[in-house]
């Protein structure tokens, strides 16, 4: 456990947003490169060494230096992102967490996508493969070339099997694991996740994307398909983030993510970093308590920040370091808080 403390404007999210590039090679605050270096400042660096649970270290750098990013593993550059991810296995925390709720269907598939990547071998090359045939498909629809569609639909229709089926099998594993997380943040028995294909349920694969088939050609591009997938959270047999409150979406996403990491940890025998940055202001002293404590089950090496620290309850870490940041500075604390 790592508490980074300090006050707003400090520079605590700027730690976090670090480590979050080295392990996912973007930022969690802002799509554009350039936005996430310091103003008036050419370029940034991050370097870190990692150790791997199988005893090996590892050295990586990330720099964006016009707007260009570039990426070293060991010395060598790397073109995948995926490596790092591979390497660096990471969940995040934050207070625009609701987003996974109240967001758009493409940040839940990235959800579930990120799971699978880390606990299905095979998963990659499949959403890979799924992708490369997508964007032949809609290549040919912009060109109407309803000749040569078929051929292609074919192998897109396998991959779209094979993907549909791994994120099901996923979500399966995730509701298992999420019901004991939002029992505790939520005090809620009456969750339900539902797993939506991309398109209509009841409905073959084959025979929606046939029937759709001029609906495409007008639009130029593939309306049905894994790439229209959801995670639909339901309340009660309705929707999260109809029935719940900005708090408690929070809270479920919170649970979702903790759920998350224990797929992970139970799939791989490992263990991934867990960044929360702020969280605990949104919770009261006892949803508090139980946040640590499920933090604590997950294990896993973790960094928290606050505003303060004294609102954590530390006491079940027996191993736990406290820093200090005050404009950009970080410095460790003793454990007598000198």
């Amino acid at each position: 456990m790592n508490v980074v403390f300090g006050a707003n404007a400090s520079g605590k999210t700027s730690l976090l947003e670090a480590i979050y590039l080295l392990a996912r090679g973007k930022s969690f605050r802002s799509a554009y490169s350039r936005r996430i270096v310091r103003h008036e400042h050419a370029e940034l660096t991050v370097f870190g060494r990692i150790a791997s649970a199988d005893g090996r270290r590892h050295a990586l750098g990330i720099q964006i230096k016009e707007g260009k990013f570039s990426a070293k593993v060991n010395g060598t550059f790397e073109q995948k992102s995926s490596r790092l991810a591979a390497l660096l296995p990471l969940l995040l925390i934050s207070p625009d967490g609701d987003k996974l709720i109240t967001g758009s269907p493409r940040q839940r598939r990235r959800f579930v996508d990120w799971g699978l990547f880390h606990v299905e071998p095979e998963f990659l090359s499949v959403w890979q493969r799924y992708n490369r045939l997508l964007q032949q498909r809609n290549a040919l629809l912009r060109q109407k070339r309803r000749d040569l569609l078929l051929p292609w639909d074919d192998q897109l229709i396998v991959a779209a099997a094979r993907l549909d089926q791994y994120r099901r099998d996923y979500v399966d594993k995730l509701a298992r694991q999420a019901d004991h997380f939002i029992r505790q943040l939520l005090a809620l028995d009456t969750f339900e996740f539902r797993y939506q294909s991309g398109w209509p349920p009841g409905e073959g694969y084959v025979d929606s994307l046939r029937s759709n088939l001029e609906s495409d050609l007008r639009a130029g591009f593939t309306q049905r398909g894994p790439h229209r997938a959801d995670l639909n959270v339901r309340v009660a047999g309705r929707s999260a983030a109809e029935v719940l409150s900005g708090g408690q979406q929070k809270l479920a996403a919170c649970a979702l993510l903790l759920a998350q990491a224990s797929v992970f940890n139970r799939h791989t025998q490992k263990n991934c970093i867990i960044l929360v940055d702020d969280l605990p202001a949104e919770l009261d002293s006892h949803r508090r308590h139980n946040f640590m404590q499920l933090l604590y089950s997950i294990g896993g090496q973790l960094f928290v920040t606050t505003t303060d620290r004294d609102s954590l309850d530390l006491d079940v870490f027996s191993d736990k370091r406290v820093f200090h940041v005050e404009q950009g500075s970080i410095t460790r604390e003793n454990e007598d808080g000198d």
